[in-house]
């Protein structure tokens, strides 16, 4: 079967525009603002897990635009960014150019199954949003090229989302239902008409959460925790942790509105139970975030 026939052959580096990296990706906000120099939480969370710190060597594969590359050299580490988007290297290019960091910084367009790099020649390595992207043979052919390029001991620190267990679980057979519950109350018993918080936009009753037109064209591989550490353990790394954790959720509505971001978190309550939803056990359930510690063992 051709390339283009497999229903596993990889995303086009084309299908990774610029527009994409500069209007979609996590962090464009904060990136357009401060070129990198600013991150959203979820970076920072990564960098405080990844902890780049001076004399180390860190990969940081499918870098996007480049912010963890210089925050990581900002920190005194040597840092490598490999994306196999030119339209990312474009990006991350012309963010770099001039910065000053205290360790040194490069960037190289890479395929992450076929990684041009001397064994054991790193310490940590980040993957951040990557794993959705690929399918599940080539996931596990990048996590064993990434074993053969960590020293042993070395880091991979991971973040995917959606959480495969979130969404067509909790999502599908119960968010919705209490929305559709929200919904049928507000015109059946209140009587009152669709609005800024009565309607389908700010409840969806879809089985599949509001995404962009670019998530359901690239996001080819949702997982769950547990099948994020059976494949990391087949590629031969040692898992230190699997964390669900939900980011600081921005305000739906803007602050001005502030009935109606009050209606939003008291709705949070019930739908999602939080905050108690973000804590263990029910953050493997409520939590469409999922970070991964692991280490290539050291034998």
């Amino acid at each position: 079967m051709s390339e283009r026939g497999r229903s596993d052959a990889p995303i086009r580096p084309e299908a990774y525009t610029e527009e994409y990296f500069r209007t979609s990706v996590e962090g464009h906000e904060r990136f357009s603002e401060s070129g990198g120099r600013d991150v959203s939480p979820r970076f920072r969370r990564a960098l405080a897990l990844a902890g780049p710190r001076p004399g180390q060597r860190v990969l940081d594969i499918a870098c996007g635009r480049g912010e963890v590359v210089l925050q990581s050299a900002l920190r005194g580490a040597d840092v490598l960014g490999i994306d196999y988007s030119a339209a990312a290297l474009s990006v991350a290019r012309a963010s770099l150019n001039g910065a000053a960091a205290r360790g040194r910084l490069a960037l190289a367009r890479m395929d992450a199954t076929r990684l041009a790099l001397a064994d054991e020649s790193f310490d940590v390595a980040l993957m951040l949003d990557f794993v959705e992207h690929v399918h599940q043979p080539d996931l596990e052919a990048a996590f064993r090229e990434v074993r053969r390029v960590l020293k042993p001991g070395g880091r991979l620190v991971i973040h995917t989302s959606p959480n495969r267990v979130f969404e067509q679980g909790m999502y599908r057979n119960y968010v919705t239902k209490v929305h559709e519950t929200v919904l049928n109350f507000g015109k059946n018993w209140l009587g009152l008409k669709k609005g800024l918080f009565l309607n389908e936009i700010t409840l969806p009753i879809k089985p599949q959460p509001l995404v962009s037109l670019y998530e359901l064209e690239l996001h080819v591989n949702p997982q769950d925790g547990r099948a994020l550490r059976n494949a990391l353990r087949k590629c031969g790394f040692h898992v230190r942790k699997v964390m669900h954790y939900q980011p600081p959720a921005a305000p739906f509505f803007p602050n001005e509105l502030y009935w109606h971001n009050a209606m939003m978190k008291t709705l949070d309550l019930v739908r999602f139970f939080y905050p108690f939803g973000h804590l263990p056990p029910l953050n493997q359930f409520f939590s469409n975030h999922i970070w991964v510690a692991a280490e290539r063992p050291r034998d």
